[in-house]
């Protein structure tokens, strides 16, 4: 009964702050599309125009790098502070507190899907024909769903404790965006260096979505799987660190 409760004051919660956000801004909906354009515009204009880096093909091969690391970044940028973001709540009523960052990490998601379909949409216009491994597409969401969850989640239940912990995240993820493969083919890495950076989830997600999207190329599913199960132990330990400090966090001054 309380994990019923719990999934739907997630779905309302996530529906309600969608909503409002849309209600704050004219554009709406078409916001979430203008920001990831511009933040990927940026990038083009710098690599491509100015500095006249990549092939013929970097334009969809960094693209999609670009939009799926956005999803991740925002993702889990959001969980971390969720649980301080929501000080005003917890101080009125007890809520389970895995809740929030599992709320953040649901919005970005809502976010990151019309961006993916416009992506698809450029690689049609673009030239690349659909490909039966479009299908595949979903299973590395979920895939990374699970891995920004897990995260969120686990960064979340730490980080009112520590709050200097907000820069070093946002000082992580900047490392982690220029060895991720957002800009580079992962393959085309010399041994061993290519078997460190793989040890970074994200570069391997990303390159499973180049696979599926742009190579016409079945995603691996050993290496899928290998990421759920980081994701489904990181999230058990969330999840412990979160009832075991429960009771703690309406104490913290945030």
């Amino acid at each position: 009964m309380q994990l019923r409760n719990s999934i739907e004051l997630i779905l309302y919660k996530t529906y309600a702050d969608i909503k409002a956000e849309m209600a704050r801004s004219y554009l709406g909906l078409i916001w979430w599309l203008i920001e990831p354009v511009l933040y990927l515009g940026a990038f083009y204009i710098l690599f491509v125009l100015v500095l006249h880096r990549g092939g013929p093909d970097f334009v969809p091969t960094f693209l999609c790098g670009a939009v799926v690391w956005k999803w991740f970044d925002s993702g889990l940028k959001g969980g971390s502070h969720a649980i301080s973001a929501n000080r005003g709540l917890l101080q009125q009523v007890y809520v389970p507190k895995f809740i929030f960052p599992v709320i953040a990490v649901l919005g970005s998601t809502a976010r990151f899907v019309p961006v993916f379909v416009v992506f698809t949409l450029f690689l049609l216009v673009y030239g690349i024909p659909i490909q039966l491994t479009w299908l595949a597409a979903p299973i590395v969401m979920l895939t990374q769903l699970f891995l920004i969850m897990a995260l969120a989640m686990l960064v979340g239940a730490i980080t009112p404790f520590l709050p200097d912990l907000k820069a070093a995240i946002d000082n992580g993820m900047m490392f982690l965006f220029f060895i991720s493969g957002v800009f580079f083919n992962i393959n085309d890495v010399h041994e061993p260096l290519r078997s460190y950076l793989l040890l970074n989830p994200m570069a391997g997600l990303i390159d499973e979505y180049r696979n599926a999207m742009l190579r016409g190329v079945w995603p691996d599913t050993a290496h899928l799987t290998i990421i759920l199960l980081i994701s489904f132990v990181l999230g058990a330990l969330a999840l412990a660190l979160l009832k075991e400090m429960d009771h703690k966090y309406g104490k913290v001054r945030f």
